[in-house]
């Protein structure tokens, strides 16, 4: 692994507590299911993905991974967890877009699948002024990202059909005016929350990359009533989903990318 720079150690400091909530989370589950802390982190977390491996080559993401779980285990407290996560954090490349997806901005989509569904994702890398990406002030660069986004997979999937996406963001409106009216009034809770990305994960960082108090101390209450048949629901906010044809967007952003 590569020698961290003063950046990153910050960020990796920074982020501490975020890495904390979901190493607790993992400790939780793992003893109210009787399994091992190994197979909850893989399970219940996004440190893989924060830890940028699915960008490298699959041998070595799995060598690194495998070196951090190795590491997790040696450790009893969630002390030390937090600080050998942290410290493989500082020692790992920086988190990329998953291989496939096509990225405008801070949005980008996967190509369809079987069924014409495209799925859409957002990742916050607009905030370096000190603004997050959700400010209304923002709000014009997002929606010109979307119509990038739309017309680019119009163009490349003729088979597209419809667009979809799963996120606790449904929930915020400075995110939901960015989107065509048909597609917000389509949220819905899902029946399954997978707990590996930042579809929950994602609502308890504010644009700085600080944990967000309330959040964060809602969660740790809700730990107490956790159903591990259903563990997405201590979450304070739902990731939902919300899906619309793709002639919705088009009708909205319009073929070429302009806005109507």
């Amino acid at each position: 692994m590569s020698i961290p720079n003063a950046v990153r150690l910050a960020t990796a400091e920074r982020l501490s507590d975020y890495f904390a909530l979901q190493l607790r989370f993992a400790e939780t589950m793992a003893l109210r299911t009787d399994g091992s802390i190994r197979e909850a982190v893989e399970t219940y977390t996004n440190l893989r993905r924060r830890f940028g491996l699915p960008g490298l080559p699959q041998e070595d993401a799995a060598i690194r991974w495998r070196a951090y779980l190795d590491g997790v285990e040696r450790r009893t407290a969630l002390s030390e967890r937090v600080a050998w996560t942290r410290e493989t954090f500082a020692r790992s490349p920086e988190e990329t877009p998953p291989a496939g997806h096509v990225a405008f901005g801070c949005f980008s989509y996967e190509p369809p699948d079987d069924h014409g569904v495209a799925r859409i994702h957002f990742n916050n890398l607009d905030s370096g002024d000190g603004m997050g990406p959700l400010a209304l002030a923002k709000a014009p660069r997002r929606r010109e990202e979307l119509g990038r986004l739309v017309a680019a997979l119009a163009a490349a999937h003729p088979d597209a059909a419809r667009i979809r996406g799963a996120s606790w963001l449904y929930n915020v409106e400075s995110y939901r005016r960015l989107f065509p009216h048909a597609y917000v009034a389509s949220r819905s809770a899902p029946s399954y929350a997978r707990l590996s990305g930042t579809s929950s994960w994602g609502q308890f960082l504010d644009h700085t990359g600080a944990v967000k108090p309330d959040l964060r101390d809602a969660f740790l209450k809700n730990l107490g009533s956790l159903d591990v048949e259903t563990p997405w629901r201590v979450f304070p906010l739902s990731a939902l989903v919300a899906e619309a044809p793709i002639e919705v967007f088009i009708e909205q952003y319009g073929a070429g990318g302009d806005l109507r």
